[in-house]
């Protein structure tokens, strides 16, 4: 009976152990379509942008001149949460490239990390860590940690001589993982920049420099805004494929505990009833 009891309790015990992944499954899947629209949107916006590039340069055909060498930012997004497979080892390895590429073109190279498990995986490669801002849990905090990064990078470039960033993220694409590293900074101008679809060639009033400090500040902002959503997208993905494999496999330990549980049941029967058969032809026979 007591080996009965615990197969009883293992069945209990993984069954609610089922309960909870197929709920984090659920969340994933909701959170999936949450982070893929606000990335679509925040891309229809970055057209816009991009439009406000063209008439910059027909106006103004030039780009601030940076120094060549300086500091380079690059910027890993993660994870603060496991469970989601390869997608933290990713970002860690696109960022080491990024560090080396970056550091053998002579720049002095600063990790910033979005997330204390890509964190952890890169101060493991040997890579220090200047600073870690923790991932949004939803799509209300996303502005805060964007806010957050666009305050720090507004300091490094006017106090520190930053004139590099870069950002290292996951993306959520149909046919798997995929990690990119963007160029952020600096700034280049956009090939096909002169081309216009309408009939009307652009034109502003705006002061040049007014024009450039407005683009400039709004085409940051839906970088970092971007990557974000997009890393969020691709690492609730990377948890449902997880929970999905997770599932199989507590459902397939669920049947061989039944099957164990009802093999342990009749070799209990079996014994009880040779116990009273025992029995009976003991009294019978005296």
């Amino acid at each position: 009976m007591q080996q009965l009891e615990a197969v009883r309790k293992k069945i209990a015990t993984t069954g609610d152990l089922l309960s909870v992944v197929k709920t984090m499954k659920a969340l994933a899947a909701v959170n999936i379509r949450h982070f893929e629209n606000a990335a679509k949107g925040v891309g229809e916006y970055a057209d816009v942008i991009e439009q406000g590039w063209t008439v910059f340069f027909r106006n103004a055909g030039i780009l601030p001149r940076g120094a060549r060498d300086g500091i380079a930012v690059v910027l890993a997004i993660g994870s603060d949460q496991g469970m989601c497979g390869q997608f933290n080892e990713l970002a860690r390895s696109e960022a080491v490239k990024a560090v080396e590429e970056l550091s053998g073109a002579g720049h002095k190279v600063i990790c910033w990390t979005c997330g204390e498990r890509v964190r952890g995986a890169l101060e493991d490669s040997g890579i220090e860590v200047d600073l870690n801002f923790r991932v949004p849990g939803s799509l209300r905090g996303v502005n805060t940690i964007v806010d957050e990064i666009e305050q720090n990078l507004e300091e490094w470039r006017n106090k520190r001589g930053m004139n590099q960033f870069t950002i290292v993220n996951n993306l959520h694409v149909s046919d798997g993982a995929k990690v990119a590293a963007r160029h952020i900074l600096p700034l280049h101008k956009r090939s096909g920049s002169t081309k216009w679809d309408g009939k009307s060639l652009p034109m502003t009033n705006v002061p040049v420099q007014d024009l450039f400090s407005n683009l400039f500040r709004e085409y940051l902002y839906i970088s970092v805004y971007g990557a974000i959503v997009q890393s969020l997208a691709a690492e609730n993905s990377s948890r449902l494929a997880a929970m999905q494999v997770a599932e199989k496999n507590i459902i397939e330990h669920v049947e061989v505990l039944e099957s164990e549980y009802r093999t342990t049941r009749q070799g209990n029967i079996t014994g009880e009833l040779l116990d009273i058969v025992a029995g009976v032809e003991a009294v019978v026979g005296g």
